[in-house]
């Protein structure tokens, strides 16, 4: 799959998300309670896995869901983008999805990265023609990945 590499760094601004930007969905694989804690001391609006989905549902079922609710997912899954039920459900849907794609990221690690790439996040989901698939490097830099 090709990537392409979009800057993430922030403007002056990009400190908390305003009200109109998209909830954050966060995947089970992604989600932590370190990660919950720094979204919410930094007030961005988000809803973790756990909170609306069994945690054993299939990914078809919150790809869906986040396509209808217009949520920006987030998710360290990185076989999302090579399972064929799970890229048809992506294609058949308006979800936006960026995946983590450094493997062994604690769950420090994934709140600092995700914090650091959220400005860029806003920005490429703003723009993006849906569906679509991203990736979040380590040094929070977004790429584009092929569906």
């Amino acid at each position: 799959m090709s990537r392409k590499r979009i800057s993430s760094k922030p403007s002056a601004s990009s400190s908390a998300s305003p009200p109109d930007r998209p909830l954050l969905f966060i995947d089970r694989d992604a989600w932590s309670l370190v990660l919950g804690r720094a979204l919410a001391e930094a007030s961005i609006p988000h809803i973790p896995h756990r909170a609306r989905f069994v945690f054993d549902s299939p990914d078809t079922d919150w790809i869906a869901a986040a396509s209808a609710e217009g949520w920006i997912a987030i998710t360290r899954d990185q076989a999302i983008r090579r399972k064929p039920n799970e890229i048809a459900a992506i294609r058949a849907s308006r979800v936006i999805i960026f995946v983590f794609t450094s493997g062994n990221l604690s769950a420090a690690d994934t709140a600092d990265i995700l914090l650091r790439a959220l400005p860029a996040i806003y920005r490429t989901a703003a723009r993006a023609t849906r569906p679509a698939l991203f990736s979040i490097h380590r040094d929070a830099t977004i790429g584009i990945l092929k569906l």
